[in-house]
């Protein structure tokens, strides 16, 4: 018996910089108003998910406190926002606090406990099913 791996949902790199970078596609919503993001993939992010200014004015939304985080460049206190999440292909739906940030970022919580595949030849980012050979 082995594993066979099966390639799912890719979602492709932004060239918003220069090398392009892997992103996932999510849905965000507050009260009536919802946004598709696509944040940037940052693995050194141990949060679910961190918000840039363009989605906290789209969703018109207002802090529920503020939090320290620590970055980088060092400590500094950020605002924190109550939405809600999803993602179908990864079978994600949940209410979640995100961190406010210059621009949009998914970390690890979300990537966690899935397999991936980071195709810099193709510039795809993949979700990967294991299924069992008989």
């Amino acid at each position: 018996m082995g594993f066979h791996l099966n390639i799912g949902k890719c979602w492709r790199f932004s060239d918003d910089e220069q090398p392009p970078y892997p992103t996932i596609e999510l849905n965000v919503s507050s009260a009536d108003r919802n946004a598709a993001i696509s944040p940037k993939v940052d693995t050194g992010f141990n949060g679910s998910l961190a918000i840039g200014i363009e989605v906290v004015k789209k969703l018109r939304l207002t802090p529920a406190g503020t939090v320290l985080v620590r970055t980088a460049a060092g400590n500094r206190e950020v605002p924190v926002y109550a939405l809600n999440l999803s993602q179908p292909d990864l079978g994600i739906s949940y209410a979640t606090l995100a961190i406010g940030t210059e621009r949009s970022l998914v970390g690890r919580k979300i990537l966690n406990d899935r397999t991936w595949l980071l195709d810099c030849k193709e510039e795809r980012f993949c979700i990967i099913a294991q299924t069992e050979m008989s």
